[in-house]
């Protein structure tokens, strides 16, 4: 089954990319969320639930990528309601718990959130304790952030709520973190034991 989710994510994917990325400015970082992260979590980890914190105009065709999964979105800004799933909640991310129950999603995905309005170390702390909650034993947690000195508010070091997840390498990448070529970006890898 493995062969054929392959063969369908890398070609769909593929397919939206082509469609739909052309519209806005390139970065390395989001070429690598839509090329390799994007089609090995739904290839090899195959999640059914997926939350994905935060959203922005040129993410509006990522509710394809998770075609017949059970996808909610979740962004601060009435505004960005427009780029959502069909689940989308329209609240702070500090607010997770009130929406959901404990060990609900396989994959959650926060990028460009941490240093982008989720910012007071104590809103830190509660917003990634409250994802690990969330998220099921086994799942996949993968961070996104600016790494540079005026947008990240503190470093992931000292942020205590994620010292519950563990590390984990992400296979393509090699890594349990990826820094883009500019050094600007970095996807960080954990999963919930």
């Amino acid at each position: 089954m493995t062969f054929f989710r392959f063969i369908f994510y890398k070609i769909y994917t593929w397919y939206l990319i082509r469609k739909f990325a052309y519209e806005r400015e390139k970065y390395e970082d989001r070429d690598v969320l839509e090329r390799i992260i994007i089609p090995y979590v739904l290839i090899y980890r195959n999640p059914k639930t997926i939350f994905d914190i935060g959203r922005e105009d040129y993410q509006a065709f990522y509710n394809s990528f998770f075609i017949g999964k059970e996808l909610w979105t979740i962004d601060i800004d009435p505004e960005r309601v427009e780029f959502g799933a069909n689940k989308h909640i329209t609240d702070n991310v500090v607010n997770i718990k009130k929406h959901f129950p404990d060990n609900k999603f396989d994959f959650i995905l926060m990028n460009g959130v941490f240093g982008w309005g989720l910012n007071d170390p104590a809103d830190i702390e509660k917003t990634i304790s409250s994802i690990y909650d969330v998220l099921k034993p086994g799942g996949l947690f993968i961070l996104g952030w600016n790494d540079v000195p005026d947008l990240t508010p503190i470093p992931l070091s000292e942020i205590a709520a994620l010292k519950k997840f563990k590390n984990c390498i992400f296979p393509p990448l090699k890594s349990a973190s990826f820094k883009s070529k500019t050094g600007e970006h970095t996807y960080t890898f954990f999963v919930k034991e």
